[in-house]
């Protein structure tokens, strides 16, 4: 799937003002031309009509910077792309220690369900020891006293 960039979009990555990046766009360079698709999108106005609207390819990111270059200060440009790439850098660490605080729940996961199964186990033989009492008191309670004399006795 090709990820295509509206003007604003272009705008928040790179730090450059909307306005220029789409007539930027719009000149339809030849190098940045190949990368440039057209789509209908929904009017600003309430009239319900659509309006053309250019979008970049992300991979044609790369020209439009060094077509932007050659027309502006490129500190700004090179300021915004190291504070993209230093967020890129922080989101693949964040997720790096996510994935290992997966792996490590999923681990403490499957030992806590090993846990309960073995408590399943043993309350099932507990019940049927509870059972087996049970079952001798009501018998030693049917008993008769003369029984239970008796047994003293012997």
């Amino acid at each position: 799937m090709d990820l295509y960039l509206k003007p604003s979009e272009i705008s928040e990555i790179i730090g450059v003002e909307e306005g220029t990046i789409s007539g930027t766009l719009e000149r339809r360079d030849a190098e940045i031309q190949p990368f440039l698709r057209v789509v209908s999108a929904p009017s600003e106005d309430l009239g319900g009509s659509t309006t053309p609207q250019i979008q970049l390819r992300i991979d044609g990111l790369a020209p439009l910077i060094k077509r932007l270059s050659y027309n502006m200060p490129t500190d700004d440009i090179i300021e915004n792309l190291s504070c993209q790439v230093i967020d890129i850098t922080y989101l693949r660490e964040t997720c790096a220690k996510l994935e290992a605080d997966k792996q490590k729940l999923a681990a403490e996961n499957a030992e806590l369900r090993e846990e309960i199964e073995a408590f399943k186990v043993e309350r099932v033989k507990w019940s049927s020891q509870i059972e087996d009492l049970r079952r001798k008191l009501v018998e030693e309670q049917s008993k008769g006293w003369m029984d239970r004399l008796l047994k003293r006795k012997s």
